[in-house]
């Protein structure tokens, strides 16, 4: 098929599929790093199965670029202070429909990915051809719980939301029971589900080696009261008080000493054997999970959660919380990872004990989990959803 792709993406995971070097450097110089895991998986998948994509993203300059199986046309993001915080995602938006308005005739579908300048601007061609939007966030909550700083910029989000929702010839998908069920309540959509997939380069071969140290693992590319890395920290704490040992690191562009909550947490003593990694390479994460005891999302509220099924094709055994969003879809109930109240340390701190002092019982969890993921989520086995899903509107 001919797939058109509209997000925001790290397009030096596509570098395999360009010859020139030329069209490297311009990758590597202005690209998004670590955006979008979930649908750069997505990405890949469709080009290893053969299928042609023309990619409609942002950069940080304006570029293009063409080969027989992927093209890639870049434009610049509105940056301008402070307009890009109100509403420079219409401007971009409009740069993207402007982008795309010549460059579709060829194509059987396009894809937009979140329902924001992507979503609105792959809307004004709904009726050119199929065009279909994963819903991979619940604007309204994000809203709800941001500060009131962030407020005032997310209302726009919130604008292009409602607007992108309305359509009524774009095709939704959800990527978990919990988005598709938020669609039903709020937006009154039935909407098919095709939940994300996993990296085969993730998957792991053989056994996890356990670390001689207890180390637990968690990433969050925010720290915003839903990713609740707090509760984390005092579980932590309590855990350490008690057994006095065990390290905790924490991944994601948020943990710099330098930021003004990590300073707030240190003065609150929350930091004792807490290493702060910040920001990594996707890829480089694998040698962090394969060098830890548990990894941990104290999430109160995910749509999904890659970092989940990347620490369970890890062989990791994996919590998260039994209240949070798609969070128990994804662990499928227990049965392929630890459920807790997140909301609450202390059942963090105990369900963190258990797992410390009955490994097996961990372990037997981990590889359970490890051949559920597998059989569901490989990338195989979405990307054909997601063609299967195509081929009915074409």
């Amino acid at each position: 098929m001919r797939i058109g792709i509209v997000v925001n993406i790290d397009t030096v995971t596509l570098l395999p599929y360009l010859t020139e070097p030329a069209d490297k450097e311009l990758v590597n110089k202005y690209c998004s790093p670590n955006g979008a895991p979930a649908v750069n998986t997505l990405i890949l998948s469709f080009l290893k199965h053969g299928h042609f994509l023309r990619i409609f993203t942002n950069a940080k300059k304006t570029f293009n670029i063409k080969t027989p199986q992927v093209e890639i046309y870049a434009i610049e993001t509105y940056n301008k202070y402070p307009i890009k915080y109100l509403w420079g995602g219409f401007i971009t938006a409009e740069r993207l429909k402007n982008l795309m308005c010549d460059k579709l005739d060829d194509l059987d579908t396009l894809h937009a990915h979140w329902t924001y300048e992507y979503a609105y601007a792959a809307s004004f061609y709904e009726k050119k051809l199929p065009v279909f939007c994963t819903i991979r966030d619940y604007a309204a909550y994000i809203w709800k719980i941001e500060s009131w700083k962030n407020k005032i910029s997310r209302i726009f989000k919130q604008i292009m939301n409602d607007v992108v929702i309305k359509h009524k010839h774009m095709h939704f998908i959800a990527n978990s029971p919990y988005t598709a069920h938020i669609a039903k309540n709020i937006y009154k959509k039935d909407i098919p589900i095709i939940p994300n997939s996993i990296k085969d380069s993730f998957i792991k071969q053989g056994e996890h080696i356990y670390p001689k140290e207890f180390t637990l693992v968690c990433i969050s590319s925010s720290n915003d009261k839903r990713k609740n890395i707090i509760s984390l920290l005092k579980a932590f704490k309590l855990f350490r008080h008690k057994h006095q040992i065990g390290t905790l690191q924490l991944i994601g562009s948020p943990f710099i000493a330098e930021d003004s909550l990590i300073k707030r947490w240190k003065e609150k003593e929350l930091l004792d054997n807490v290493e702060l990694i910040g920001r990594l390479p996707h890829n480089d994460i694998i040698s962090y999970l394969d060098n830890c005891s548990i990894f941990i999302t104290p999430s109160l509220e995910e749509t999904f959660g890659n970092t989940l099924l990347e620490s369970i094709v890890r062989k990791v055994p994996t919590i998260g919380g039994i209240n949070s969003g798609a969070v128990p879809y994804v662990l499928h109930h227990g049965e392929a990872g630890f459920l807790c109240d997140v909301s609450k340390p202390e059942c963090i701190f105990q369900t963190i004990e258990d797992l410390f002092l009955n490994p097996q019982k961990a372990q037997e969890k981990a590889e359970k989990g490890y051949k559920i993921i597998i059989s569901e989520y490989s990338e195989s086995i979405v990307c054909q959803k997601h063609i299967d899903l195509y081929k009915t509107y074409l």
